[in-house]
């Protein structure tokens, strides 16, 4: 069957000047023109317009969906699988957050009160979600998927008492090197003391630690403006830069 634009565009809830705009910049061709010039749109075309409706329902650029629809099947289909899986772990990050706060209020209102271990199980899956979201990619290239799985089992694992240590040391992080941007100078002790609270807050999550691993971690916050910008946030412009200059005068095997 073949639609005429209008038609088109109430199957698919769209305007019509939309599809005048995918015609334009070629993201999604009519089929032919009819003999009265009306773009006459088929089953490719529909299908295609589908797709497109399912990626920006995932808010893709139309650069990046064009991108994406002009691979081959098997690319397409790889794409949409990941972001299948994507879906499904915010799905789980979302239930578990609903969970938190549905129990939060029955125990507010003098229900059952929560375990020690439930109030803090939601933000640590929060904290994975996001991470993987972020930065899930790239560590898992430097790392490996194995030792990745390891360490987000090791921190989904930590205990209450566990979890408000790493909380703390990351803190007294953040203030030391706060401290040490105000002086402008990196001292050795300064250094060391920075060195030593980052490799206590990494042992948290880490499943062994080795210094390679740690200075090679250090080359990845600056070499990425997402990892930078983790330190820098919290702690100042130049926090992070300090930090790796602390690692790499500190860190020795």
């Amino acid at each position: 069957m073949a639609y005429q634009i209008k038609q088109l565009a109430e199957l698919a809830g769209v305007s019509v000047r939309t599809l005048r705009y995918y015609d334009q910049i070629g993201l999604l061709k009519p089929a032919a023109l009819g003999a009265n010039g009306y773009r006459l749109y088929e089953r490719e075309q529909v299908d295609r317009l589908q797709q497109i409706c399912l990626y920006r329902t995932l808010r893709l650029p139309l650069a990046t969906i064009q991108k994406l629809l002009d691979q081959p099947q098997a690319q397409r289909l790889t794409t949409l699988e990941q972001q299948y899986q994507q879906l499904r772990r915010e799905r789980a990050h979302l239930d578990q957050l609903l969970t938190l706060v549905q129990t939060t209020i029955q125990t507010q209102r003098g229900g059952v009160p929560m375990t020690d271990a439930n109030k803090f199980e939601a933000f640590k899956a929060a904290q994975l979600s996001a991470n993987e979201k972020r930065y899930g990619d790239e560590i898992k290239q430097r790392y490996g998927e194995a030792t990745v799985a390891q360490a987000n089992a090791k921190y989904a694992d930590l205990d209450q008492a566990d979890y408000q240590r790493m909380q703390a040391v990351e803190a007294d992080l953040i203030a030391t090197l706060k401290v040490a941007l105000k002086n402008a100078t990196l001292t050795s002790e300064s250094a060391t003391k920075i060195y030593e609270l980052h490799r206590q807050w990494l042992s948290f999550t880490w499943p062994h630690y080795t210094v390679a691993m740690h200075r090679g971690l250090a080359a990845t916050y600056l070499a990425d403006e997402r990892f930078t910008a983790y330190y820098d946030q919290r702690a100042g412009i130049g926090a992070t830069k300090l930090l790796v200059e602390s690692i790499q005068a500190a860190a020795h095997d």
